[in-house]
């Protein structure tokens, strides 16, 4: 059995004492309190005032929930059925009455206590990707498209990092890319490299992979780490050398054993 939140405690203790009091006007106006928090938080009050035509700005999603937010449920209800749905609660009647006002109070603390998204700052694209969301959308469908834009910027930001990070790496403006691999970057890079340096490189790559010229000088090609022959001391770490191949294009499986 799951704890009692807050807002239960209060109005079970309200229901209690109208039943004790037999006072059938106060269990009505409590279960029609209790019908507009709910609405209003389950995002169906929303729903209702995109159907009737009803002012929507206390029951958007973003909003907290105050006396208000009821009081214009309420409005909007015996606006559409005057002789079924009484005006009841008002704004006036739950601001002076204590228990009416701590049961909407908690109902709103519990309400931001849950994960939800922040509130984009005013003023910013991401602010009115979110006012478009709350007007068009019902709430259930609001926090999966909330979940995707939350999702799709921090993708955004990591591409962001990735592309400036390649592009002060390489030269190469992946943003620029309407698709790229790693080794267009690779490609890229080694064509930054004149053939004069390219040469150079090979030359060093093939040596590297060259035991017998290694071993002359103290050092060995330990699965593609270049180490020294005597000692665990190591000069050219096995992902550095796979680098400087690749950069000298050379192909490290037929690698000139020339020195």
């Amino acid at each position: 059995m799951k704890d009692q939140t807050e807002s239960e405690a209060i109005m079970q203790a309200l229901v209690l004492e109208a039943e004790n009091n037999g006072s059938k006007s106060r269990l009505g106006t409590l279960d029609r309190l209790k019908e507009a928090c709910d609405a209003v938080l389950s995002g169906h009050a929303l729903k209702l005032a995109r159907e009737y035509g009803w002012r929507k700005d206390w029951f958007m999603p973003n909003r907290p929930l105050v006396v208000r937010s009821v009081h214009e449920y309420r409005k909007m209800m015996h606006n559409r059925s005057p002789r079924t749905e009484p005006t009841g609660p008002t704004r006036d009647t739950i601001a002076h009455d204590q228990g009416l006002s701590s049961y909407v109070r908690s109902r709103e603390t519990e309400r931001s206590a849950m994960d939800r998204p922040p509130r984009p700052r005013s003023g910013t694209r991401a602010r009115r990707s979110d006012d478009i969301i709350s007007e068009k959308l019902d709430y259930n469908d609001q926090a999966i498209l909330r979940t995707e834009l939350a999702d799709g910027r921090l993708a955004k930001r990591k591409y962001d990092t990735l592309a400036a990070f390649f592009h002060r790496l390489s030269g190469v403006d992946i943003g620029k890319k309407a698709s790229f691999s790693f080794e267009d970057v690779a490609s890229s890079i080694r064509g930054q490299i004149s053939a004069d340096d390219r040469e150079a490189l090979s030359r060093l790559a093939n040596r590297l992979h060259n035991n017998e010229f290694l071993v002359a000088i103290g050092l060995i090609n330990d699965r593609g780490s270049i180490r020294t022959d005597f000692g665990d001391a190591v000069l050219v770490r096995a992902d550095e050398l796979r680098v400087l191949t690749r950069l000298a294009a050379v192909d490290a499986d037929r690698v000139n054993t020339e020195v």
